[in-house]
C-alpha cells in the first residue's frame, strides 16, 4: 500500500510481484535470506508498475501541502499510528511518495534511487526533503490537535 494510490493498484502490484517471485524462484542463488530477495522483487515490481502506469516526472517541485481532515484523526492509538502514517504517505503526490518510501522505508541510498528511477540524485534529495517536511507538518498538526 505504501507505493499504491488505491487498494486496486496495490493488489495489482502485489499480484505482479508474486508472479515474478514464482517465475524467478529458480534463479534465487540461496546466498542470503529469501525474505530480502522477495522484498527486493516486490519493491522492483512496484517501481515498474509506477513507471508503466503513473509516469513520474521529477522536473517540477510542487509546494502544495496536503490538507485532508480525514487523515488527521484525533485518536492516535498505538495500533492506528502505522496505518495512519501509511494513509498520509499514500496522499503524497508522485514522485514524493515513491522517493520517500525508497529512502525512508526501504533504506536505499540516493544513488540507488537515482539508478532505479532514472533521476538526478540532487533532485531526488530535494523531493525526499520536501516529502519529509510535508509529512512532519501533517503529523505535528495532528499531534497538536490531539
Amino acid at each position: 500500500m505504501r507505493y499504491a494510490k488505491t487498494k486496486m493498484e496495490a493488489e495489482d502490484i502485489l499480484q505482479e510481484g508474486f508472479f515474478k517471485i514464482l517465475r524467478d524462484l529458480r534463479q534465487f542463488s540461496g546466498d542470503g535470506d529469501v525474505k530480502w530477495w522477495m522484498r527486493k522483487v516486490m519493491v522492483n515490481s512496484a517501481l515498474m508498475h509506477i513507471r508503466k502506469y503513473r509516469k513520474i516526472e521529477f522536473s517540477e517541485i510542487n509546494e502544495k501541502i496536503i490538507e485532508d481532515p480525514e487523515l488527521v484523526e484525533n485518536s492516535f492509538l498505538q495500533s492506528e499510528r502505522a496505518s495512519t502514517v501509511v494513509r498520509i504517505i499514500q496522499k503524497l503526490e508522485d514522485p514524493y511518495q515513491t522517493v520517500f518510501n525508497l529512502r525512508a522505508i526501504e533504506g536505499y541510498s540516493f544513488k540507488e534511487i537515482a539508478e532505479k528511477l532514472d533521476g538526478n540524485e540532487a533532485t531526488l534529495r530535494s523531493h525526499y526533503m520536501r516529502a519529509r517536511k510535508k509529512l512532519q507538518t501533517i503529523l505535528n498538526q495532528a499531534l497538536t490537535d490531539f
